[in-house]
Protein backbone atom coordinates (compact mmCIF):
# COMPACT_ATOMS: atom_id res chain seq x y z
CA UNK A 1 0.00 0.00 0.00
CA UNK A 2 0.77 3.34 -1.03
CA UNK A 3 1.85 5.93 2.31
CA UNK A 4 -0.55 8.45 1.17
CA UNK A 5 -3.85 6.94 2.72
CA UNK A 6 -1.64 5.37 5.99
CA UNK A 7 -0.52 9.09 6.32
CA UNK A 8 -3.85 10.14 6.48
CA UNK A 9 -5.63 7.47 8.75
CA UNK A 10 -2.67 8.40 11.52
CA UNK A 11 -3.54 12.39 11.02
CA UNK A 12 -7.39 11.26 11.62
CA UNK A 13 -6.60 9.42 14.50
CA UNK A 14 -4.13 12.28 15.46
CA UNK A 15 -6.72 14.84 15.56
CA UNK A 16 -9.18 13.83 17.24
CA UNK A 17 -7.47 11.51 19.51
CA UNK A 18 -3.53 12.42 20.13
CA UNK A 19 -0.32 11.81 19.66
CA UNK A 20 -0.51 9.33 22.63
CA UNK A 21 -3.13 7.29 20.77
CA UNK A 22 -1.14 7.08 17.82
CA UNK A 23 1.69 5.62 19.60
CA UNK A 24 -0.96 3.04 20.49
CA UNK A 25 -2.00 2.22 17.31
CA UNK A 26 1.78 1.61 16.45
CA UNK A 27 2.09 -0.59 18.88
CA UNK A 28 -1.21 -3.20 18.75
CA UNK A 29 -0.32 -3.06 14.91
CA UNK A 30 3.81 -4.06 15.72
CA UNK A 31 4.69 -1.06 14.00
CA UNK A 32 7.97 0.92 14.87
CA UNK A 33 7.21 4.05 16.65
CA UNK A 34 9.07 6.17 14.49
CA UNK A 35 7.65 4.77 11.34
CA UNK A 36 6.84 8.02 8.83
CA UNK A 37 4.79 7.18 6.24
CA UNK A 38 5.66 9.01 2.27
CA UNK A 39 2.66 9.54 0.30
CA UNK A 40 4.19 7.63 -2.59
CA UNK A 41 6.07 5.08 -1.15
CA UNK A 42 4.92 1.48 -0.47
CA UNK A 43 4.47 -0.19 2.00
CA UNK A 44 3.35 -4.22 2.62
CA UNK A 45 0.02 -4.35 2.89
CA UNK A 46 -0.27 -6.41 5.76
CA UNK A 47 1.60 -3.69 8.01
CA UNK A 48 -1.10 -1.44 6.26
CA UNK A 49 -4.28 -3.87 7.31
CA UNK A 50 -2.73 -4.48 11.00
CA UNK A 51 -2.54 -0.50 11.34
CA UNK A 52 -6.11 -0.40 9.68
CA UNK A 53 -7.84 -3.32 11.95
CA UNK A 54 -6.46 -0.86 14.82
CA UNK A 55 -7.61 2.57 13.73
CA UNK A 56 -10.71 1.60 12.78
CA UNK A 57 -10.83 0.19 16.16
CA UNK A 58 -11.11 3.74 17.13
CA UNK A 59 -12.35 5.83 14.05
CA UNK A 60 -15.63 4.60 11.55
CA UNK A 61 -15.17 4.31 8.32
CA UNK A 62 -16.90 7.40 7.75
CA UNK A 63 -15.23 9.47 10.02
CA UNK A 64 -12.42 8.29 7.76
CA UNK A 65 -13.90 8.82 4.36
CA UNK A 66 -15.18 12.14 5.72
CA UNK A 67 -11.33 13.23 6.57
CA UNK A 68 -9.54 11.35 4.01
CA UNK A 69 -12.15 13.44 1.81
CA UNK A 70 -11.39 16.90 3.55
CA UNK A 71 -7.59 15.90 3.11
CA UNK A 72 -7.96 15.88 -0.66
CA UNK A 73 -9.78 18.59 -1.12
CA UNK A 74 -7.30 20.83 0.88
CA UNK A 75 -4.28 18.98 -0.50
CA UNK A 76 -5.10 18.44 -4.13
CA UNK A 77 -8.17 21.00 -4.76
CA UNK A 78 -7.13 21.24 -8.42
CA UNK A 79 -8.24 17.75 -9.19
CA UNK A 80 -12.39 18.81 -7.80
CA UNK A 81 -11.64 21.79 -9.56
CA UNK A 82 -10.67 19.86 -13.29
CA UNK A 83 -14.24 18.05 -12.71
CA UNK A 84 -17.80 19.09 -13.26
CA UNK A 85 -19.85 16.30 -12.22
CA UNK A 86 -19.00 13.40 -8.76
CA UNK A 87 -19.02 10.97 -11.89
CA UNK A 88 -16.07 12.59 -13.81
CA UNK A 89 -14.00 12.93 -10.59
CA UNK A 90 -14.60 9.50 -10.26
CA UNK A 91 -13.81 8.24 -13.49
CA UNK A 92 -10.55 10.45 -13.27
CA UNK A 93 -10.12 8.25 -9.40
CA UNK A 94 -8.13 5.01 -10.92
CA UNK A 95 -5.72 8.08 -12.78
CA UNK A 96 -5.24 9.73 -9.57
CA UNK A 97 -4.25 6.69 -7.72
CA UNK A 98 -1.72 5.37 -10.38
CA UNK A 99 -0.48 8.71 -10.39
CA UNK A 100 0.82 8.19 -7.06
CA UNK A 101 2.50 4.89 -8.41
CA UNK A 102 4.67 6.95 -11.07
CA UNK A 103 7.36 7.87 -8.71
CA UNK A 104 7.67 3.94 -6.89
CA UNK A 105 11.23 2.43 -7.99
CA UNK A 106 10.33 -1.40 -8.43
CA UNK A 107 8.10 -2.55 -11.64
CA UNK A 108 6.22 -4.83 -9.35
CA UNK A 109 5.36 -1.97 -6.91
CA UNK A 110 3.99 -0.12 -9.73
CA UNK A 111 1.96 -2.73 -11.22
CA UNK A 112 0.64 -3.79 -7.77
CA UNK A 113 -0.79 -0.56 -7.40
CA UNK A 114 -2.30 0.52 -10.70
CA UNK A 115 -3.76 -3.51 -10.63
CA UNK A 116 -6.06 -2.33 -7.81
CA UNK A 117 -8.71 -0.46 -10.05
CA UNK A 118 -10.60 -0.79 -13.01
CA UNK A 119 -13.28 0.66 -14.43
CA UNK A 120 -16.11 -0.22 -17.01
CA UNK A 121 -17.87 3.59 -18.11
CA UNK A 122 -21.69 2.66 -18.62
CA UNK A 123 -24.02 4.79 -20.11
CA UNK A 124 -26.14 4.14 -16.98
CA UNK A 125 -23.56 3.66 -14.35
CA UNK A 126 -20.24 3.46 -13.08
CA UNK A 127 -18.34 0.28 -12.47
CA UNK A 128 -16.16 -0.06 -10.34
CA UNK A 129 -13.51 -3.29 -9.67
CA UNK A 130 -11.06 -2.96 -6.59
CA UNK A 131 -8.94 -5.55 -5.84
CA UNK A 132 -6.89 -5.04 -2.81
CA UNK A 133 -5.62 -7.22 0.19
CA UNK A 134 -6.03 -4.47 2.34
CA UNK A 135 -10.01 -4.62 1.35
CA UNK A 136 -11.09 -1.19 1.94
CA UNK A 137 -14.16 -1.04 -0.60
CA UNK A 138 -16.01 0.54 2.52
CA UNK A 139 -13.65 3.66 2.49
CA UNK A 140 -14.07 3.71 -1.15
CA UNK A 141 -17.77 4.26 -0.93
CA UNK A 142 -17.40 6.69 2.02
CA UNK A 143 -15.48 9.15 0.40
CA UNK A 144 -17.65 8.92 -2.91
CA UNK A 145 -20.73 9.75 -0.54
CA UNK A 146 -18.64 13.34 -0.29
CA UNK A 147 -17.81 13.16 -3.42
CA UNK A 148 -21.48 13.33 -4.25
CA UNK A 149 -21.76 15.67 -1.56
CA UNK A 150 -19.16 18.22 -2.99
CA UNK A 151 -20.54 18.29 -6.13
CA UNK A 152 -24.38 18.70 -4.90
CA UNK A 153 -25.63 15.16 -6.53
CA UNK A 154 -27.07 12.16 -5.16
CA UNK A 155 -26.08 8.64 -6.43
CA UNK A 156 -26.47 4.93 -5.34
CA UNK A 157 -23.37 2.43 -4.51
CA UNK A 158 -24.57 -1.29 -5.00
CA UNK A 159 -21.90 -3.93 -4.48
CA UNK A 160 -22.90 -7.32 -5.59
CA UNK A 161 -19.61 -8.44 -5.60
CA UNK A 162 -17.47 -8.08 -2.40
CA UNK A 163 -14.15 -9.59 -1.21
CA UNK A 164 -15.24 -9.28 2.64
CA UNK A 165 -17.83 -11.72 1.59
CA UNK A 166 -15.30 -13.83 -0.35
CA UNK A 167 -15.40 -12.99 -4.08
CA UNK A 168 -12.63 -12.51 -5.81
CA UNK A 169 -13.02 -8.20 -6.41
CA UNK A 170 -15.80 -5.75 -4.91
CA UNK A 171 -17.97 -4.75 -7.94
CA UNK A 172 -19.52 -1.13 -7.20
CA UNK A 173 -22.17 -0.18 -9.28
CA UNK A 174 -22.59 3.42 -8.97
CA UNK A 175 -25.65 5.15 -10.82
CA UNK A 176 -26.71 8.83 -10.23
CA UNK A 177 -30.37 9.99 -9.80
Amino acid sequence: MLGYPLKTVLKAIETRYGRDTVLQLFAEAGVPADRVYRLNEPYPDSEAMRLSVAAFRRISVEEMGEYFFKDTLERFPTWYAMCKTSREFLEMQPEIHNTFALGLQRPEDREAVHDKFRLEKLAEELVVHYRSPNRLCDMYKAIARHVFQHYRESATIDEPRCMNRGDSECELRIRWM
